[in-house]
Formats: structure tokens, C-alpha cells, sequence
């Protein structure tokens, strides 16, 4: 299993005067809405070790290590890939990645490329679908089925 952390105190966001400094990066723009849409389904962490016993050790350290720094720690996930965010706020939150672990060796190119894939493939299907659906009405049509 792959585990990616993106801890950094080097790269730490200022994230208001009030708040400490943030040791983790801020997803924004594109990279955000990429990571959503190909990783939708979300659970926020209550009860790290006793309910999320799949989360590696490394992954949970790194969880622990992060709750200082959130409002929340949310587990966004799609089958064997997940990661653990970061979230401030709750109008406009602002989200951090922690760690990802799994097929973690993603990158967000081969993310979005997966993403168009599964987009044509859903076409296709779709589209084969109403091919069926035409190609049967009109045998019905035709010979009176």
C-alpha cells in the first residue's frame, strides 16, 4: 500500500491572523475540484481508531498530527483510494490535504485523464443503450413483433 503525506512545515499557509500557521496545502482551483469529483464520497472522522480501523497506522498518524490544525478532518473516497482533508470553515470552507493512501501514486494528471475516461465511457454506454432501445423499436415497428 502507498501512503502520501503532505505534511510540511516548511509550506505552512498563514490562514488568518488568528489562526496558526496551517503545515499542510490548501487545495484550490482546479486541483480541488478535481479531487471532489473523483473522490465523492465523504465521511468526517469522530472516532479515528475504534470506526476507521482500514486507515493504515502512517495515515492515522498523520490524521492525529493534523487535528490541531482543522475545524474537521473529513475521508473523501472512492473504493480503495482515499484521502484525509483538512476543513476551516463552514459557508466557504477552505480544505488541506493530509495524507492519501491506497492507489495514492496518482497523480492529478492521471486523475483527470481517469476522469475522462469514465466521462466517454458513460457516453458510450448510454449511447449504446439507446442504439438497443432504437434497433428494437424499430424491429417491432417493422414486423409487427
Amino acid at each position: 500500500m502507498f501512503i502520501e503525506t503532505y505534511y510540511d512545515e516548511r509550506a505552512a499557509v498563514p490562514a488568518t491572523t488568528s489562526e496558526p500557521m496551517i503545515p499542510f496545502p490548501e487545495l484550490s482551483g482546479e486541483e480541488l475540484t478535481v479531487w471532489q469529483e473523483y473522490l465523492p464520497m465523504r465521511r468526517q472522522i469522530r472516532h479515528l481508531q475504534s470506526r476507521f480501523n482500514t486507515i493504515p497506522d502512517p495515515a492515522i498518524a498523520e490524521i492525529k498530527k493534523a487535528t490541531r490544525s482543522f475545524e474537521r478532518i473529513e475521508i473523501w473516497s472512492r473504493a480503495d483510494d482515499p484521502m484525509a482533508v483538512g476543513v476551516i470553515g463552514e459557508e466557504k470552507p477552505r480544505y488541506f490535504s493530509i495524507v492519501r493512501w491506497g492507489d495514492a501514486k496518482l497523480t492529478l494528471a492521471k486523475v483527470k485523464r481517469r476522469l475522462r475516461i469514465e466521462k466517454w465511457l458513460l457516453r458510450l454506454t448510454a449511447i449504446g443503450g439507446i442504439m438497443v432501445f432504437l434497433v428494437t423499436l424499430f424491429i417491432v415497428v417493422a414486423y409487427g413483433g
